[in-house]
């Protein structure tokens, strides 16, 4: 686990203006354009180096974002500071219910496996961070044009002018940077519909101790319910673009669930790009980090982890290829690599038998659920991986040979 600083949480940061009153350019060293936890990870990654850096936030933080808000036990041990002070609950079972046939298998661990959060305070509480390590935050600031020059970019945005030596794009699925410097779109995006919502106390009383996900409810996808101090978070979301009734399939879920009706819910759909980007090494002076970059993990549609780690990484890069920026998309190119995109090869290859197999899955799950859930629980707590796992013949030939 990675060494604490001790830092606790605090509810509004400072943030600045981009231009001066003549309207002089300001010149970064880094500009990191979004301030999730890609960006917000970059950023503290960068800080105490004497660099100019810049987080550019399009939001007034704290915001709030659609997710499922639960932080898994491997994104947890990537950061230097304590989240504990905005966790809402910690989860130390994770429950996976099969439907037609059922089944159910759960696992638990010592230490939390997924610590739920809500996103406006988890992200706020990173950004604190960079900005106290010396990061400059710049909120309500929209990035519109990108510009690519030598030795530069200029990020030109709605109160001003950036001239940066580098830029981290960390701007979500849909990225301006990206649109601007002409990447291609994001393949294997996946819809997502999630309601934040409460019930009465004693109907939601047996779904708090657990993270619980739900299989065979939706085609090609997965329910979850989540948690926190006092409301869940469900959602629904399919590997099946554009081809799901979300909304239709939540409503079925929760009759499942058996909460009754909500006394408050907002709902929210969004996007979950889990394919990386193409083209994603060829921005010049650009790199790209964490849902921009399309990283989110395609078995579990989570996308914490790799945005915490790619945004760490991109800024690791920028420094040991001391801004030259073939060394840089180098050392970043082989970093991810090494960490993340041959992970996704492998996680994209189960996804694919998962979801889109579902006679196979319901055959695995009746020979081995509990075999395959305790391995599922590994590698999200971090003690496994998938290639770890892959190395391992025998975790998975026993799956599809019938071996006890």
């Amino acid at each position: 686990m990675t060494a604490r600083s001790g830092l606790t949480y605090k509810s509004r940061v400072t943030s600045t203006a981009p231009t001066t009153a003549s309207g002089q350019t300001v010149e970064l060293d880094v500009a990191i354009v979004g301030a999730g936890p890609a960006g917000a990870a970059a950023a503290l990654a960068l800080g105490g180096r004497g660099l100019r850096v810049g987080l550019i936030e399009k939001a007034v933080p704290p915001r709030y974002k659609t997710c499922g808000g639960g932080v898994l036990r491997r994104a947890v041990a990537l950061l230097p500071l304590d989240v504990r002070a905005v966790v809402e609950r910690e989860c130390h079972v994770a429950e996976f219910v099969h439907h037609g046939p059922p089944m159910r298998f759960a696992c638990g661990r010592e230490q939390p496996i997924v610590s739920m959060v809500m996103r406006d305070r988890f992200d706020h509480l990173i950004t604190t961070a960079a900005v106290q390590a010396g990061a400059q935050l710049f909120t309500g600031t929209t990035v519109r044009e990108v510009t690519l020059g030598a030795d530069h970019v200029t990020l030109a945005t709605g109160a001003g002018e950036f001239r940066v030596r580098f830029v981290i794009a960390a701007d979500g699925a849909a990225s301006v940077v990206a649109k601007q410097t002409g990447r291609p779109e994001l393949r294997g995006v996946f819809p997502a519909f999630e309601c934040e919502a409460t019930f009465a106390a004693d109907a939601m009383a047996p779904l708090l101790r657990a993270a619980r996900f739900d299989f065979g409810l939706v085609p090609a996808g997965y329910g979850w319910v989540f948690p926190k101090r006092g409301h869940l978070s469900i959602g629904v979301g399919t590997t099946v673009r554009g081809a799901a009734n979300l909304p239709q399939h939540y409503r079925r879920y929760l009759e499942v669930l058996g909460l009754g009706t909500p006394l408050h819910e907002e709902r929210h759909g969004y996007l979950i790009p889990c394919r990386p980007r193409d083209g994603m090494f060829g921005a010049h002076r650009v790199l790209f980090a964490g849902d921009a970059a399309g990283l989110a993990d395609p078995v579990t549609a989570e996308g914490i982890t790799a945005g915490i780690l790619s945004g760490q990484l991109a800024a690791r890069a920028i420094l040991a290829g001391e801004f030259a920026e073939a060394a840089v998309k180098r050392c970043y190119r082989a970093a991810l690599e090494q960490t993340l995109l041959g992970e996704l090869r492998i996680a994209r290859w189960l996804a694919w038998v998962f979801y889109e197999c579902p006679r196979l899955r319901t055959v695995l799950l009746k020979r081995h659920g509990q075999r395959m859930t305790e391995l599922m629980t590994k590698i999200v707590t971090g003690e496994t991986t998938y290639s770890a796992a892959m190395r391992r013949p025998g975790n998975y030939l026993r799956l599809f040979r019938g071996g006890a």
